[in-house]
């Protein structure tokens, strides 16, 4: 991995030990089926704090994603638990109460659902911001802007202007232009889904580097990724989930793939009524 031991300095220069920002209890999700409702989260239950980069590893199907949605508000299906921000108690049903709260969701697919491509940088980064800014209910065109091109300053998102169209950019740029939407609304917790997927080497390293400037500068940060050496990069702790159920929480020292895997392998029913 390019610069991983320039950035494994980087990352044990820091601590995340702040106050606790995020906490989730009891976090279950389910969904409507063929078949009827089928459970797909269990009881999910973690802290994050100020600073910290908590890492959520599983297999494919682990239920990794349905975590970040049913936090965000974006889940479909009956969701229930507890969250807490700055230990108060918040109802989150959708992302719109989500953005109020101060979170943010960086998706693993964005080209269907990160970035309007046929739309210029612009809009892509001021559209979670459009309410916020707006003047007498009517878009405020320069203050959109203005927050554009801070945005594309602050993470090297390499364009023409803030016109250019958003599908135009390359992989990597695209995904900056998701980051930056989001940061732009200046949100508490920052919950990464995927966030170097289909990317080149180079961005990866410069997400990376993005990545540690925002816990750095205290953010709450929940990432997924399906690439272990990531997480083992990144992560403060991780958190390994399998088939939708929590199964241990790995610190720094603790963490390794095999460590990572061993827990996120399906339980066989001989397994079944050991504890995780």
């Amino acid at each position: 991995m390019v610069g991983r031991d320039s950035l494994g300095a980087v990352r044990e220069s820091r601590r995340g030990g702040g106050r606790v920002i995020l906490s989730v209890r009891d976090l279950s999700l389910d969904v409507s089926t063929r078949r009827g409702w089928q459970t797909v989260l269990h009881g999910v239950s973690f802290d994050v704090h100020e600073g910290e980069i908590l890492g959520i590893a599983g297999l494919l199907g682990s239920g990794r994603t349905e975590i970040l949605e049913t936090i965000f508000g974006s889940s479909i299906g009956r969701s229930s638990g507890e969250i807490r921000l700055d230990g108060e108690a918040v109802s989150i049903t959708s992302p719109r109460d989500a953005r109020r709260l101060g979170l943010a969701l960086v998706t693993e697919d964005r080209k269907a659902k990160g970035l309007h491509l046929h739309a210029s940088v612009r809009d892509n980064v001021a559209l979670p911001s459009v309410g916020r800014i707006a003047r007498f209910g009517l878009r405020f065109f320069a203050a959109e802007a203005r927050l554009a091109e801070r945005e594309v300053k602050e993470l090297g998102i390499r364009c023409t202007g803030i016109g250019q169209i958003a599908g135009t950019l390359s992989g990597g740029n695209q995904q900056k232009v998701v980051i930056g939407k989001w940061l732009a609304t200046r949100p508490r917790v920052l919950l990464l889904d995927e966030p170097t997927r289909g990317i080149d080497v180079g961005a990866k390293q410069e997400i990376y580097e993005l990545i540690f400037g925002l816990a750095r500068q205290g953010l709450a940060i929940v990432l997924v990724s399906s690439e272990l050496p990531e997480l083992l990069l990144l992560a403060n702790r991780i958190l390994v989930v399998s088939e939708g159920r929590p199964r241990g929480m790995l610190t720094r020292d603790a963490a390794s793939e095999e460590a990572i895997m061993r827990l996120a392998a399906p339980r066989t029913r001989t397994d079944a009524g050991r504890p995780a």
